[in-house]
Order: structure tokens, then C-alpha cells, then sequence
């Protein structure tokens, strides 16, 4: 047997289209990536001319929303050089969004799969150090923060040469 539904739970397929608004606020600019458990999108912040990071959980479970308000939360109460600044989160129909600090650059694992040969010895102690110092930034806090999904893709170079960890999805 099997049936058709649309149920508020289901997971929201379809992506927002570049000059989307959201919040009568945030204007898409372009889709940056998308997971299994969100899709991230650039966006003009119009009240404030800026540029921020839009991320959309996919799931409209309950629990996922949760654990999306939590993510929320967590990330508001933190500050730290290699961690983006989260400004807001919200609702608008059946999609809820993050809104955060857009942090220009290339992930570490595109730059790896370029890189003909290993990096040079300083660089890398350099990224090691940036990244060393903020997990010690998140498991020193009071409520310790374990990241479980450090990978070369949620690496973030800069144009600067600074690291920046994304995408706590997996925190806890």
C-alpha cells in the first residue's frame, strides 16, 4: 500500500531563488552550498547594507527545529576569531533560517584538492594553531561545545589567511 502526503514534517526541497526576501530584510543572492541537514545561502542584509550567511535547516521535525534553535543559541553566545557571529535565527512559513557573520573565502578541502603537493610546513602549523585555539575557545566554556565535524569542507580560508570553523549542525 502506499499513499501521497505533504506533511509539515516532510523536508523542504526546493531551494530560495536569488531576490527571495525574507523578513521583509534579507535579499538571496545565490545558494553557497547545501547538506543533508541544511542548505547555506549568501544574502544582503538591506536594514544594514551587509552581507550575511543565511543557513535553512531542512527538516521541519520538531526535533530537528530544536536542535536548530539550540545551534541558534549557542553560536549567539560566542566569540571568537575562527568562529562566525550569529545575529539572528527565525521562522518565515514552514523554513527556518540563521542568520550569521558571511565569511568570505575558500574551503580548506577545495584548496587541498588543488594543492599539488603538500603544503609549505608554516601554513599549516599556522591553520593548526588558528583551529587549536578555538576548540580550546569552545571546550573551555562553561557549557563545553564539541564541534563533531571537523573536516577539511568546514574550514574556511580567508583572504587574510585566517581559519574559520563552520557549520555546528553537530554540536552538542
Amino acid at each position: 500500500m502506499t499513499s501521497s502526503h505533504n506533511s509539515e514534517h516532510d523536508i523542504v526541497n526546493s531551494s530560495l531563488s536569488p531576490d527571495s526576501l525574507l523578513q521583509d530584510r534579507y535579499r538571496i543572492v545565490k545558494q553557497l552550498g547545501r547538506g543533508g541537514m541544511g542548505a547555506v545561502y549568501e544574502a544582503v542584509d538591506e536594514r544594514l547594507g551587509a552581507t550575511v550567511a543565511l543557513k535553512e535547516v531542512l527538516s521541519a521535525e520538531p526535533s530537528m527545529r530544536k536542535q536548530f534553535e539550540q545551534e541558534a543559541r549557542l553560536l549567539a553566545s560566542m566569540q571568537h576569531p575562527a568562529l562566525p557571529r550569529v545575529s539572528d535565527h527565525f521562522v518565515e512559513g514552514n523554513r527556518a533560517f540563521l542568520v550569521m557573520q558571511f565569511i568570505s573565502g575558500i574551503d580548506l578541502g577545495s584548496i587541498i584538492s588543488q594543492q599539488a603537493g603538500p603544503f609549505p610546513r608554516d601554513q599549516v602549523i599556522s591553520w593548526a594553531d588558528q583551529l587549536l585555539d578555538a576548540l580550546i575557545y569552545l571546550h573551555s566554556r562553561d557549557r563545553q561545545v564539541i564541534h563533531r565535524d571537523i573536516k577539511p569542507h568546514n574550514l574556511k580560508l580567508t583572504a587574510t589567511g585566517q581559519i574559520a570553523l563552520l557549520d555546528f549542525g553537530l554540536a552538542k
